[in-house]
């Protein structure tokens, strides 16, 4: 938390400080951040028809990503939590365990298999969505466990997260 500071979108009381940018955020800023770029993912790299099945596995990214998806398609799609995911199943990740999956696939000389299934939240930190979940007040359960490599690139360079998503996915494709 922070305080006597202003966010640096719209000069109101700031709120957010997230670990990899000097820049802090106001919780309305924060969250329309983190919609805009669920938006763009959405927008560019998922194949959405007349409903949306969002995979329900009760995880604090589930939540978040059916808060977001109601906010962003409201009634125009609808929304339909399965247990069971097929082809056209958003399922709810972070990008902490998308880099941590390709890494140790990497790592141990694996080939990596991209899902058939569409992620949804596979460009946003877990940092940000503990972040969400405090701000709208929601369970956030256990945290996954970190991989120190990534952790430590992370800690001595900021953004390497995002550069290493970036890096996977030109790989893959």
């Amino acid at each position: 938390m922070v305080t006597n500071k202003k966010c640096g979108r719209c000069g109101e009381k700031a709120l957010v400080k997230l670990s990899y940018t000097k820049r802090i955020y106001c919780n309305e800023c924060f969250i329309r951040m983190i919609e805009k770029r669920i938006r763009k993912d959405l927008r560019i790299n998922k194949k959405i028809g007349e409903k949306i099945n969002l995979l329900h596995d009760d995880s604090k990214e589930f939540r978040i990503a059916r808060l977001f998806l109601k906010n962003i398609f409201g009634s125009y799609k609808k929304i339909i939590e399965v247990k069971k995911a097929n082809k056209k199943t958003l399922i709810a990740t972070n990008l902490d365990r998308e880099i941590k999956k390709h890494l140790e696939s990497y790592l141990k000389n694996e080939t990596f298999r991209k899902n058939n299934n569409n992620n949804v939240l596979n460009n946003v930190l877990e940092e940000e969505i503990i972040k969400v979940c405090q701000i709208k007040k929601l369970s956030i359960g256990k945290k996954e466990i970190k991989n120190e490599l990534i952790e430590t690139i992370e800690k001595k360079y900021s953004g390497t997260k995002f550069a290493l998503a970036k890096s996977f996915e030109k790989i893959i494709s």
